[in-house]
């Protein structure tokens, strides 16, 4: 019961910290080369598979096939451990193909890296999934984060999200440590 409590009053305090501090329109992201672009955030995603990136503090990017709908939209993002932000994007044909996606973020890390990249492939068919989980206390870091993606010289898209100090439990409250009902 009282963990019940605990999560109700997480949930309300967390939905009052978004609407105080922040809507979906904030950040004006910049959509020049979308035909549709969803942001938001999440429990984090189970990894299926890794794959390399040198331009990462952890060398690797992992891979989710079919993420579900974000569980908030929106552009603030709780700072806790076992939260995925991200975007979902479907580009328009002309920039169908290879790109780039950029994260910048407050410093982490003993080099304070600011900026981490990864090649991707972009589909006009089909939405694309560009996310950062906060998996250990120093990617846990309050701030202006600005995930894009570009392509010969030309921005796709940018979203700049607002990563706040929680006002209780985000995880708590979109349920992600509950235990999986077996039957």
């Amino acid at each position: 019961m009282l963990r019940a409590m605990h999560t109700g009053f997480a949930k309300a305090a967390l939905c009052m910290a978004l609407f105080v501090c922040g809507t979906p329109m904030a950040a004006h992201p910049v959509t020049d080369g979308v035909a549709q672009l969803e942001y938001g955030y999440m429990c984090k995603l189970a990894t299926e598979e890794e794959m390399m990136a040198e331009d990462t503090l952890s060398g690797t990017v992992s891979l989710v096939t079919d993420p579900p709908p974000f569980t908030y939209r929106g552009t603030t993002v709780p700072a806790e451990i076992g939260v995925e932000f991200g975007v979902r994007v479907q580009v328009l044909p002309e920039f169908e193909g290879p790109a780039t996606v950029h994260v910048e973020h407050p410093p982490h890390g003993a080099a304070g890296i600011t900026r981490e990249s990864w090649q991707t492939w972009l589909s006009a068919g089909d939405m694309g999934y560009a996310s950062f989980s906060f998996e250990a206390d120093y990617e846990v870091t309050p701030g202006k984060w600005t995930m894009s993606a570009s392509a010969n010289g030309r921005l796709i898209y940018s979203v700049t999200f607002d990563v706040i100090a929680p006002m209780g439990s985000a995880t708590d409250a979109m349920g992600c440590n509950e235990p999986e009902v077996v039957s």
